[in-house]
């Protein structure tokens, strides 16, 4: 067994929570087509018990590419962007929260706002029953590649040592991912998230913004061009 490997030390208090920035905005005015928009927010340490909660939790909103909330609502439906990304980074202390996405200057700022009302709404309501369930079933089919090979194996051993975590981490974490409910999950989410929190950067051109084009059922078509960095 994997977790026989590392045997457990004696445990360490949690480190000390940093403050959390306050919500600001910054512009970087930057010749282009598109903005680059980052958002971000204080999120948890590594060994935080919301852990398993919040990484299915994002998986769902936005960590877990197409399917996800945010590139459901954002490019399928609005075709605002190639691609919007989520991930909570936990460390020895506390990490960030961060949003990232691209999207065309005169759209800038309703696809920010956009994005901060599918915060709000996954916070106030979590992830349906059965959005639960397929990130659940993605994530036990995606887990035996965590250790694959002698490389991974020696990465996860690192990584426990690291955060000191219990030898029994990766059992652990599959066990808690399989038995969470849709309003754990919701609750989680919203004890380390908030909509109005965010850190927001921006970097593209000043130019007049326009409204958001309305939804559609079916994805629109796609550029096949190269998107613009």
């Amino acid at each position: 067994r994997l977790s026989a490997a590392l045997p457990k030390g004696p445990a360490l208090p949690p480190p000390p929570a940093p403050a959390a920035p306050a919500a600001k905005r910054q512009h970087i005015e930057f010749p282009s087509q598109q903005t680059h928009l980052m958002l971000a927010q204080l999120g948890i340490d590594r060994r935080n018990p919301d852990h398993a909660a919040l990484y299915v939790g994002n998986q769902i909103l936005g960590g877990g590419g197409f399917g996800t909330r945010l590139m459901e609502e954002v490019r399928e439906k609005r075709g605002l962007t190639y691609g919007i990304y989520s991930g909570f980074t936990p460390m020895q202390v506390a990490g960030p929260f961060m949003i990232n996405v691209q999207t065309r200057a005169e759209l800038s700022e309703a696809t920010l706002e956009l994005v901060r009302s599918l915060v709000r709404d996954f916070v106030a309501q979590g992830p349906t029953e059965e959005e639960l369930k397929q990130a659940k079933r993605e994530l036990a089919g995606s887990f035996p590649l965590s250790t694959a090979s002698n490389a991974d194996i020696v990465g996860q051993l690192a990584a426990i040592g690291f955060y000191d975590l219990p030898s029994t981490q990766l059992e652990d974490f599959m066990n808690q991912v399989q038995q969470l409910s849709v309003e754990q999950v919701r609750a989680a989410m919203a004890r380390h998230l908030d909509a109005d929190a965010f850190v927001v950067v921006s970097s593209g051109p000043t130019v007049a913004q326009q409204p958001l084009p309305p939804p559609v059922e079916r994805p629109a078509a796609q550029n096949a061009g190269v998107p613009e960095h």
